[in-house]
């Protein structure tokens, strides 16, 4: 596959640059020129995975690495505005030359923001990125042609751009308001393409020292190359109290409303609903408890469906422990569990429910301004009631450097 080696040229030769600055002023990372705020970072790490294909039969282990450079520039244009960039590429490869998969992505983000009164503020944001995945399946994957070796690539290309206004109102209230656009080129056998258009708006009222009340609504609109547009509604509204100095809880309840046009199911109402506690049991150690469920359509445009809809109730319960052992160390611990369940409404459409379990554990170390170390364990469960087993059970090891200057 072809390396987009001039970007990655360009962002080693201002890390070389970045290093330079930073060994004459050494006044932690990143250094000022002409006005502007520069830091470059690059990380380095490898990964193992014992399920290297998420296949039923575990069959293949793997391991891999990677590096991620990235360069910010910021700057403050006067006293109401500022203006930053930031440049980032990552490559990636994995397993062996017999069954290999590589990726590539590099993308730049662009944001800006004017604070028009004491009470409006303006952003404006924008971003591109494109990605490249081969994936080199070995001879033997074909039993017809078992010497035939194969590769797919898959290339994609995302564009955003973001609108906000937020206003700080008197005491109580609090608003913000936004609209985005966004396009997915896919280069790959398909060839697709498609826009979405969003509008959304948030508000927050306090009701006293203690406790909150949150609103939100939400519009958007998909239309997808060779497809139908569809669009969709979404309202919730919940609240926020603490209970005391270290226990908090947060409750929201919703609905969307989904139009697909041109299917014989084409409207359905989703409810949803989330809750989550945060607990800081001492200076140095938070614990957090969430659940959230949501029921959602799924639809399915084939001549064998006939379009029809399956319904998923989708719960997810997550706990996790988070602990600064020191000023340089931190920590964190998970368990999450998740249930799906599909209720067919066309013959052919099997009931399919899903359960998995997943544990992850996290540590970085900050050796100091300018290098720290990350690693990453993690165990997941996942798979289908009945005969459809989707994986056996997965095992990921991540470990890493990243250096700032």
């Amino acid at each position: 596959m072809k390396k987009p080696l001039q970007l990655a040229a360009l962002l080693c030769g201002c890390l070389i640059t970045t290093s330079v600055f930073a060994q004459n002023i050494d006044k932690g990372p990143g250094f000022r020129y002409k006005g502007w705020d520069i830091a470059a970072s690059v990380s380095v790490g490898a990964f193992w995975e014992s399920n290297a294909h998420n296949t039923t039969n575990d069959d293949e282990s793997g391991a891999g690495w990677r590096v991620q450079p990235s360069l910010t520039l910021s700057r403050k244009l006067g006293d109401r505005s500022s203006f930053s960039s930031s440049l980032f590429y990552t490559m990636e490869h994995g397993f062996d030359d017999e069954d290999a998969q590589d990726s590539d992505s590099y993308g730049l983000a662009l944001n800006y923001t004017r604070t028009l009164n004491p009470r409006w503020r303006l952003s404006v944001s924008g971003s591109y990125s494109h990605s490249e995945n081969d994936e080199f399946y070995g001879s033997g994957w074909d039993p017809a042609n078992p010497t035939l070796p194969r590769i797919d690539t898959d290339k994609s290309d995302n564009y955003n751009v973001n609108v906000g206004l937020a206003y700080t109102g008197f005491r109580k209230w609090n608003l913000s308001i936004g609209a985005g656009w966004s396009r997915s080129d896919y280069d790959d056998s398909w060839g697709s393409s498609s826009d979405s258009y969003t509008l959304s708006a948030t508000a927050g009222w306090r009701w006293s020292e203690r406790t909150s009340w949150n609103f939100s609504l939400s519009a958007s609109t998909d239309d997808p190359d060779g497809g139908e547009t569809s669009h969709s509604y979404s309202l919730m509204t919940g609240l926020s109290h603490t209970i005391s100095n270290r226990l908090s809880l947060t409750a929201m309840v919703g609905a969307s409303f989904q139009d697909y046009q041109g299917y014989n199911d084409d409207t359905s109402v989703d409810p949803s609903y989330s809750l989550s506690l945060s607990y800081r049991l001492s200076q140095r150690v938070a614990l957090a408890l969430s659940l959230n469920s949501r029921y959602e359509s799924e639809y399915y445009n084939g001549a064998f469906y006939n379009a029809k809809t399956t319904y998923v109730w989708s719960h997810n319960l997550t706990g996790s422990v988070t602990v600064q052992w020191s000023d340089k160390l931190y920590s964190s611990l998970s368990l999450s569990g998740f249930y799906e369940e599909h209720v067919a409404t066309a013959p052919g459409l099997s009931d399919r429910d899903r359960t998995y379990i997943q544990v992850a554990c996290n540590t970085s170390y900050r050796f100091n301004n300018y290098v720290s170390m990350y690693g990453s364990v993690s165990w997941k469960n996942d798979q289908y009631d009945g005969n459809g087993d989707d994986s056996a059970d997965d095992i990921r090891l991540d470990v890493g450097l990243t250096f700032t200057l």
